[in-house]
């Protein structure tokens, strides 16, 4: 049995088209399970939407009061009651033969996850490209191209597309809330967790196939461009990825190879006078990195979560 699960913030009006294609597959869901972060005004027309395909039985729907990407996976992993659990974001296209695809998927192969393809505004299929297993620790396939036309093994993941055996994934604890803002790195900290529970690495299949539309607005996009703001929601992820994941010279060349490559970065080197504010986003990203690891992942069924 197969639950979808979508988290959204901000971004009904998509929403309702992505569900609605959902509704439309050759193979149906046993559940589609809606995580909507989104802070409605009194009588707002899309939650009134929602609403009528919950009181239809269509979906259902759960409404957090604080906004976090992997606290909402973890609120849908936990609501679902199928074997697998589907998660996918909010601004898709796909074609009625999808669900269909990931159920063979389930049904040929032994991992305990997988990954569907996703294609990016204006991105084709390309041939898989060996050279992405170039990478070792931290860096181990984070050049996977998840727009590849031929299946893999693989040690990343992208939450867009992924689906999970939900007893593995409860099991491995779920996914770590202490990442903020937009999660960077979250999904591959969750792979690499799951993979060293399994003992088996995570499938890709392109044959499950989304078209990510990156809607303009809400989802991570609601919070102001990393590039020029001071917060360390951004650099956070990748720094406290690199302390969960990473061991000796490996972590340490991780980390700073993420301070400085990020401040000599193309967009700074034309723009200067953001170099202060980038330094000051790194810092303290670092910190708080730093702060949540000494105190220990939030999963589920921790004290700290």
């Amino acid at each position: 049995t197969l639950a979808v699960v979508i988290p959204s913030y901000q971004r009904t009006t998509i929403l309702l088209q992505t569900i609605e294609q959902l509704l439309q597959q050759t193979v149906a869901a046993q559940e589609l399970i809606v995580v909507d972060q989104t802070d409605y005004t009194d009588g707002d027309a899309d939650l009134l939407a929602l609403q009528q395909l919950a009181d239809a039985g269509k979906i259902r729907l759960i409404r957090p009061q604080k906004a976090s990407i992997p606290a909402a996976m973890n609120r849908g992993l936990l609501a679902a009651e199928s074997e697998f659990v589907l998660f996918l974001d909010d601004d898709i296209r796909v074609q009625d033969t999808f669900l269909a695809a990931h159920q063979q998927a389930i049904q040929a192969h032994t991992q305990v996850a997988h990954v569907g393809q996703i294609l990016q505004p204006a991105e084709k299929p390309v041939a898989l490209d060996p050279a992405y297993q170039a990478g070792v620790g931290l860096n181990r396939d984070m050049h996977f191209a998840f727009n590849a036309s031929e299946p893999a093994e693989i040690y990343n993941c992208m939450a867009g597309n992924l689906c999970v055996q939900r007893s593995a994934a409860l099991a491995a604890g779920g996914f770590d809330e202490n990442f903020i803002g937009a999660a960077y790195r979250f999904e591959t900290e969750f792979c690499r967790r799951l993979i060293r529970l399994s003992g088996v690495p995570f499938y890709f299949t392109p044959h499950a196939t989304i078209d990510h539309l990156r809607y303009r607005t809400g989802g991570t996009r609601a919070n102001a461009s990393y590039l020029t703001s001071r917060l360390p929601d951004h650099s956070m992820g990748e720094y406290y990825y690199a302390l969960l994941e990473g061991h000796g010279g490996d972590r340490w060349r991780y980390i700073v190879g993420r301070f400085v490559g990020s401040v000599v970065a193309r967009f700074y080197l034309r723009r200067p006078w953001f170099i202060p504010v980038r330094l000051l986003a790194e810092t303290r990203g670092l910190l708080v990195a730093m702060r949540r690891y000494a105190r220990g992942q939030a999963l589920l069924g921790s004290a700290d979560r």
